[in-house]
Parts: structure tokens; C-alpha cells; sequence
């Protein structure tokens, strides 16, 4: 279970609650919390792959737009027909595929990551971590070979680095549940920090971010994020009748629902036996 609370008197992570199980220290509604780890692998994981896109399109998009629009300019109609026809936006097009091939075999020899997510009542956080780095890994993620400690071999974990996004700042919160991705935008149009859930996890960070974003209204949530609001005017309780009432009313209710037999118009013949009785 994800959800867990951090006892200061006893110094750990105990589960979510009103109190302490072990000490009997109140906790507070702020000190539940959500943490988790996740491995995982740069080269398969979209979101790598979002964020480099998203800055390289817009750049080779740029490039060809200026040029485009300079010999408009220079040279009329006439020179950007003659540029489109001479295969510039080709050359444009080999110069992506090559970057993007770079950045896949960058992305490869990165190897694994180990991502800690923490949801809580401040916000949003992740940290990074690569475990038996090695230098290349470290000059792949443009970090210091000097992080290493040799001294402690290849079992050592380093440090990449972290990101924290506050509730305040959130402006806008997509789901991929195939994925079990949430993702968080600051502002509307920029992805700040992709959280990469569990299946154990999931429910309790979508509980955790509907008590705080919910309810707020400059926010763009998904509907299963909305928080649900009361209704203003609730129907009226059933009015309490005494058992003599009820039982009254339940009789009278078993009668009209039982069907009358229709009355003949004709009088019914007596039968032999009958007026033998009489006589």
C-alpha cells in the first residue's frame, strides 16, 4: 500500500491514519502521503521521448519557416517555389531523422533509472536515481564522472537530480490509465512532471489529488477528478409513524389491493339440498 504517514516520535513511515498505530502520536490530515519507486528504461519510455520532441519539431519546424519566409521576401513567390522544388525541406527532413537517431542511441546506452515519486499535502515530487553508474552513463545524462565514489564499487546509487510542482501551480491534469501515467501541466500547455503510477498506486494518488485540486475551479481535471458536491436542497427524511399507524395503513394498503368479484345482476338458484333444509 502506497498511502502511508511519517511519525516524528517514532522516526518512520506508519500507515495512514488519524494516529500513530505504534506510539499513539496524532498525525494530522496533512501528514498522509503517497511514495513509491519505479524502474525505467529511457529508450522504451514515451515520456523521454515526448520531451525531446517536443523541443526538436518546434525547432526544425522554425528553421524551415524562416527560411521559407527570408526568400519570400528576397525573391518573390518565384524563389520559394524554386526552394521547395530544389528539396530543402527534404535536407530538413534527413537532418531530423539523423538527430533522432543520435538521441536513440543516447537514450540506449543511458541504461535504467530508478524514479521515487512522492504525492503529499505540499505537492507533487520526483527524484532520480541511477543505479551502478558508470561514466559514460553519467556523461550521457550530462553529469560529472566525479559523482562516482570508487571506493564503494559498483553498488552505489547516484543522485540525477529532482523536480517539485505545488498544488498552487498545477493548471491542468491529464490520465492515461493505460499507462498508469498522471500528468501534470504548469501552465495549461506545458507538461511539468509525468508521474508513472502502479496498479497498487493508482487509486490512492487519484484520492489524494481529488481532496486538493477538486474542488478547484481555475483547474482542468478529467471528470473522475472532479469532486462531487453536495446537493443543496436534499430530499426530506420519511416522516416517523407510530406502530399502530403503520399497521393501520399496511392492512388498508392489503385490501385495496386485493380484486372484488363482480356481483350478477340474476338471483342464484338454490340447490335441491337447500330447500330440502328448509322444508
Amino acid at each position: 500500500m502506497a498511502l502511508t504517514a511519517y511519525c516524528k516520535k517514532c522516526g518512520r513511515e506508519v500507515e495512514a491514519g488519524e494516529v500513530c498505530p505504534r506510539c499513539g502520536t496524532r498525525l494530522g490530515k496533512t501528514a498522509a502521503h503517497a511514495a513509491w519507486c519505479v524502474e525505467r528504461t529511457p529508450v522504451k519510455d514515451w515520456m523521454y521521448w515526448n520531451s525531446v520532441m517536443r523541443i526538436l519539431l518546434p525547432a526544425a519546424l522554425g528553421i524551415l519557416l524562416i527560411a521559407l519566409v527570408s526568400e519570400g521576401i528576397s525573391g518573390g513567390m518565384g524563389a520559394v517555389e524554386r526552394m521547395i522544388s530544389s528539396g530543402f525541406p527534404a535536407v530538413v527532413g534527413i537532418l531530423l531523422a539523423a538527430v533522432l537517431a543520435a538521441v536513440f542511441l543516447v537514450l540506449l546506452l543511458r541504461g535504467k533509472e530508478l524514479t521515487d515519486f512522492v504525492v503529499d499535502n505540499r505537492g507533487i515530487h520526483e527524484t532520480r536515481y541511477l543505479p551502478a553508474p558508470t561514466k559514460l552513463k553519467l556523461v550521457l545524462r550530462m553529469k560529472s564522472p566525479s559523482l562516482l565514489r570508487p571506493e564503494e564499487g559498483t553498488d552505489q546509487v547516484v543522485r540525477l537530480g529532482s523536480r517539485d510542482l505545488a498544488w498552487k501551480d498545477v493548471a491542468r491534469v491529464q490520465l492515461w490509465p493505460e499507462k498508469c501515467m498522471i500528468l501534470f501541466y504548469a501552465p495549461a500547455g506545458w507538461l511539468r512532471i509525468p508521474v508513472a503510477c502502479t496498479p497498487f498506486t493508482w487509486d490512492d494518488c487519484m484520492g489524494l489529488i481529488r481532496a486538493k485540486l477538486g474542488k478547484k475551479k481555475k483547474v482542468r481535471l478529467p471528470a473522475s477528478l472532479t469532486a462531487a458536491a453536495a446537493p443543496r436542497n436534499p430530499a426530506p427524511a420519511p416522516a416517523y409513524a407510530a406502530p399502530e399507524e403503520a399497521a393501520e395503513q399496511t392492512m388498508m394498503d392489503l385490501d385495496a389491493a386485493v380484486p372484488e368479484e363482480p356481483v350478477p345482476d340474476t338471483p342464484r338458484e338454490a340447490d335441491s339440498g337447500d330447500w330440502e333444509s328448509l322444508t
